[in-house]
């Protein structure tokens, strides 16, 4: 087959079929049987019965589109930042079933990033997908590397080293430093400076004492940790020497260069006979990223805790937010934010909580902000357990959370027991794909990473499909893709106008093993309440992990402030199974 002449048959594909990466396990057969993609109505007064037929006969010609290509795996080259990626796809039924990376020449730190390309693709089953922030060289090799895959369609472009003008490391960063005249007094303090690394921006802390520059910190960095803990040796240089005018590590020259500008910043900011102290106020709070008290030099604490940079999370309105606590001479010196998903506006308000546990060294009767409480909350509670973390340590106990990898190593154990003769080529692929992501989780160090992983192989195996079909016998639930639209009306404080909540729900064996594609029509406003429900947040289960997990959308609890959105997703779930449930004998006839 000539596969330029069959990409050019490529046809944009249909988010109703979209089912989380394993989307091709839905068009497989079981004996003969396609699982088919149903529409599962509710009842509706008559004037609105029309539109709603034809709202959904748009969406069935919508739902046609799929990659019309033979089964079997394309090669493809697409160009990243160093240099050619090289990918394989496998196709089957017409879908996306997995990608896998044969070469790269792109740094592996960056590279990792890169591939989370990877599944937005499998899942959305479209190329349109956006490159991943802080690899889009790499992410976009990729993916035009499974365009070259399906279309025969050439990558021409050049490499991302070669439009930065650079031999490597991100836009913006250097491999040369010029020298300084060195300041000739400090004045006493903590500053925060910032360059540009090999992945992108740096920040350090430099504690000056005595006039003298005490300590240096690498606090926030993008660049790989083999890269960063090299081109840290160089720290106790510039401390020995009281001067920034050091050589660079070989091997991490990027990561040096970006250390040695960051100390250069802060040190401009401490010099006597550099800038004003505003700069340094300016410094520290631009962007609301990091807060410190206005004069920090008058500010004396009694925290009975080490000096060091602690590390907190919360919950926050929308999602967590992280901080980091420098505690120094038993003080609060400084709080930086390290993540937040909360909306800027009310973000921007709540930082009024960090600014008062800088002010009075303490993080009781600390008032939450009017109007941005939510927010404000999660800060100072990620405040507290960034200080809990400083008492651990400060009593010699470990800090190093390791993730429970109880449920995951369980789970490979049990998919590595499985016959792959019994299930269809398609689903066993997909199951093959989730337990090599899963052996790689187990190396994570993240809780989350870990939970995703889980998930991913837990729906695998529930959409594995048996080659007899035998699973599909004295099935209370026809197996299939089921579509439903239902309304998200508003509870008794009426803060949304109702709105119509669309996702897709999979049903295989009797269990809802997938609900994706969840989206409203109404306000942008609500996508944040939608995205809640189903996902919820790292203290709340969200609905959607919590309907798979049981199969049926019983006895399941919904997120808290997304509520309405919560109840929607089950009600539509629940009339998917009043669609799904087959007719009794006597109904038949």
């Amino acid at each position: 087959m000539d596969i330029k002449e069959t990409g050019k048959k490529l046809k944009p594909f249909a988010p109703v079929l979209s089912v989380a990466l394993v989307t091709a396990c839905v068009a497989g057969s079981l004996s003969g049987y396609e699982a088919p993609v149903y529409a599962a109505t509710q009842e509706e007064t008559p004037a609105k019965k029309e539109e709603t037929k034809e709202k959904k006969e748009e969406k069935k010609t919508v739902a046609k589109g799929t990659f019309d290509l033979e089964d079997g795996v394309y090669k493809g080259t697409g160009t990243g930042y160093a240099g050619d990626i090289t990918a394989s796809v496998l196709i089957k039924d017409k879908q996306i079933v997995s990608i896998d990376i044969l070469s790269s020449s792109d740094d592996a730190a960056f590279f990792t990033r890169a591939k989370v390309v990877i599944d937005k693709i499998i899942e959305g089953q479209t190329l349109d997908v956006d490159t991943v922030s802080g690899a889009t060289f790499s992410s976009r090799g990729i993916i035009s590397a499974v365009k070259n895959a399906l279309t025969g369609e050439k990558d021409t472009s050049k490499t991302g080293q070669a439009q930065s003008g650079q031999t490597g490391a991100a836009a913006g960063s250097s491999t040369s430093v010029a020298q300084v005249e060195d300041a000739a007094a400090y004045k006493d303090g903590t500053y925060y400076g910032s360059g540009t690394g090999f992945g992108g921006p740096l920040k350090v802390m430099v504690e000056i004492s005595g006039g003298k520059i005490a300590s240096i910190q690498i606090v926030e960095n993008s660049d790989g940790s083999d890269y960063i803990s090299k081109a840290a040796s160089l720290i106790d240089s510039i401390i020995t020497t009281q001067s920034t005018n050091v050589d660079t590590v070989s091997g991490a020259t990027y990561s040096s260069v970006g250390i040695i500008q960051a100390v250069r910043d802060a040190l401009g900011q401490a010099a006597v006979n550099g800038t004003s102290d505003s700069t340094q106020n300016n410094n520290s709070n631009s962007n609301n990223n990091s807060s410190s008290d206005d004069d920090s030099s008058t500010v004396t604490g009694t925290v009975p805790y080490k000096e060091g940079i602690y590390y907190g999370t919360a919950e926050g309105y929308s999602g967590d937010v992280s901080v980091a606590v420098v505690i120094q001479e038993k003080t609060i010196k400084a709080i930086l934010i390290t993540e937040s998903s909360d909306d800027e506006a009310f973000f921007n308000r709540a930082m009024d909580v960090v600014k008062k546990v800088i002010r009075t060294q303490k993080t009781d009767d600390v008032d939450t902000v009017s109007g941005a409480t939510y927010s404000s909350k999660g800060l100072l509670n990620a405040i507290k357990n960034a200080l809990k973390q400083a008492e651990k340590v400060t009593n010699g106990e470990s800090i190093d959370e390791k993730p429970d990898l109880t449920d995951l190593k369980e789970l490979i154990e049990r998919a590595e027991k499985l016959e792959e003769d019994k299930y269809t080529e398609t689903s066993w692929a997909v199951l093959q794909t989730r337990i090599a992501d899963a052996q790689e989780a187990l190396e994570e160090t993240k809780q989350t990473i870990v939970d995703k992983a889980v998930e991913k192989l837990k729906t695998a195996i529930a959409q594995l499909e048996s080659k007899d079909g035998k699973d599909e016998e004295n099935t209370k639930y026809v197996s299939g893709t089921y579509e439903v639209t239902v309304p998200c009306t508003p509870d008794e404080d009426e803060d949304f106008e109702e709105y119509e909540l669309t996702m897709s729900v999979e049903i295989r064996n009797d269990k809802i093993v997938s609900i994706t594609d969840i989206t409203g029509d109404g306000a942008s406003s609500n996508d944040d309440y939608i995205k809640r429900a189903a996902n919820g947040t790292s203290s709340i289960k969200g609905v959607v992990s919590q309907i798979r997990d049981k199969g049926m959308p019983e006895d399941i609890d919904t997120v808290s402030r997304a509520t309405c959105s919560s109840n929607a997703i089950l009600e539509g779930c629940k009339k998917v199974l009043e669609a799904a449930e087959r007719p009794t004998d006597m109904e038949a006839e």
